[in-house]
């Protein structure tokens, strides 16, 4: 791994993405977009992180139509792309940053969507800060919860997150792109969630969904568990459009 010198702006992204797993090339423009850069500075600096030895950059096939560009900087002359291309650090240097080790991770076609749409969600609702007391990722989550033997398996929420408008509140993010289908799934997994935030004495968990669909089966549910608690509705469960949340923040 070469040295290079990062802007600070570089920084707060290199960490974040370490944060965060990885980026997809779309989000790590609206990240720079966040730090007040362009797309161009976006994936120069993606390419300077990697010929730095510091992250590597591969497309993910996800199954979506694209279209998809070639790129002269990332994809081989004669690569027909399918799927985005995705940024994620080396395993060294998300150590550096999370301060543990993390191991070897790599971006799947099965999970891209979803961390798609948590990192975009981050930025929309804490842009680039990096404090994990702020927006304490999914990945730090793993390493934070420590499951009890014997006791209830905690869910690992997609992330929490501190109400700017009361920081003595903290919050369970779940973002939801797809019906969960069979044996009572939803249902399962949404009280998991509400349970898992009440034993970390957390303030709630914030829902983001997408598709009119899916809103209303979250709302069925979320109706079916108040009922199950002898309550018209659950003060600590708020369910909100996360494309609309996006629009409204400018990272849709």
């Amino acid at each position: 791994m070469s040295e290079i010198r990062l802007q600070p702006w570089e920084t707060r992204i290199e960490e974040l993405t370490c944060q965060q797993y990885g980026l997809s090339s779309e989000t790590l423009v609206k990240a720079a977009h966040a730090a007040g850069k362009g797309v161009q500075a976006a994936y120069k600096t993606a390419g300077r992180f990697k010929k730095a030895g510091r992250a590597h950059v591969i497309r993910v096939d996800f199954g979506s139509s694209g279209p998809w560009r070639h790129s002269s900087d990332f994809d081989e002359p004669d690569t027909v792309p399918h799927g985005p291309l995705w940024i994620y650090p080396t395993r060294e240097i998300a150590w550096a940053y999370l301060e543990f080790d993390p191991g070897e991770w790599t971006p799947k076609p099965s999970t891209a969507a979803h961390l798609t749409a948590v990192s975009e969600l981050r930025l929309a609702l804490t842009g680039l800060d990096t404090n994990p007391q702020v927006w304490t990722s999914e990945r730090l989550l793993r390493r934070q919860i420590k499951t009890v033997p014997g006791q209830p398996t905690d869910r690992i929420h997609d992330a929490w997150f501190r109400d700017f408008t009361d920081p003595d509140k903290v919050w369970a993010i779940e973002v939801e792109l797809s019906r969960k289908f069979g044996d009572g799934r939803l249902l399962k997994v949404m009280t998991s969630a509400l349970e898992t935030a009440e034993r970390h004495d957390l303030a709630g968990v914030l829902y983001f969904v997408r598709g009119e669909g899916l809103r209303r089966a979250v709302e069925g549910t979320a109706a079916r568990l108040a009922n199950k608690r002898g309550v018209d509705s659950l003060s600590n469960l708020e369910i909100h459009d996360l494309d609309a949340t996006l629009a409204r923040k400018g990272v849709r």
